[in-house]
């Protein structure tokens, strides 16, 4: 049986390096999945996944174990995200590159499938992403911390820096306002609309951390 992630760090902390790597590779592709999502632009959100862990490196003696180490790393990306999306040139850059970014990642999830299917699929991802970013960032951040993540309501009342029942009303007026958007470009079935497919991850992220 493999170690938590709290042992890990905590061996990472006193020096053992092959700790960070076991968390990065158990991580790295959900953090670029809740970045991409939050933020809609590929390149950035490979990027940011970069900085997210180098960001832990550089402060891993700040964790402690009033929460878990998922929740503490989901709460860097955050941060990094809000700082993103704050920058002048954030909404230019998503205005120019947003629809062939979705497209591109589409295409990398449906590699493998048939032919008919994989034209759904493409075109499902394609859809539901733009629904997303059209979302209030309040209801998106926590319906991909939920729906994609798995995290629970506690986790992400830790991140987002809400109450549990905010996390829960924020939710459901979430996934009817995303229901509302998706109707119109949908003809699929209501258990595609609830759940849509997971965005794969881009060749981009690789198995070493820049430095």
């Amino acid at each position: 049986m493999g170690k938590s992630d709290e042992e890990l760090m905590q061996q990472f902390q006193i020096g053992n390096e092959t700790s960070f790597v076991t968390l990065y590779e158990r991580y790295k592709l959900a953090i670029y999945r809740f970045l991409y999502r939050k933020l809609g632009h590929q390149a950035r959100a490979e990027d940011l996944t970069q900085e997210v862990f180098v960001a832990l490196v550089e402060h891993c003696k700040e964790w402690r174990q009033e929460s878990s180490f998922k929740t503490y790393l989901y709460r860097i990306a955050h941060n990094r995200a809000i700082s993103e999306m704050r920058r002048s040139e954030y909404k230019v850059m998503i205005e120019a590159d947003n629809e062939a970014n979705t497209k591109k990642v589409a295409r990398v999830a449906t590699t493998g499938i048939s032919p008919a299917a994989s034209v759904e699929q493409h075109q499902l991802q394609i859809k539901v992403q733009k629904a997303l970013t059209m979302l209030d960032k309040e209801y998106r951040e926590p319906i991909v911390l939920r729906e994609y993540e798995d995290l629970s309501y506690e986790e992400i009342s830790v991140i987002l820096e809400i109450p549990v029942g905010t996390v829960k009303s924020r939710i459901f007026r979430g996934k009817a306002e995303l229901k509302r958007l998706l109707e119109p470009m949908l003809t699929t079935t209501p258990d595609q609309v609830r759940k849509p497919p997971n965005v794969a991850s881009p060749p981009g992220i690789s198995g070493n951390v820049r430095t």
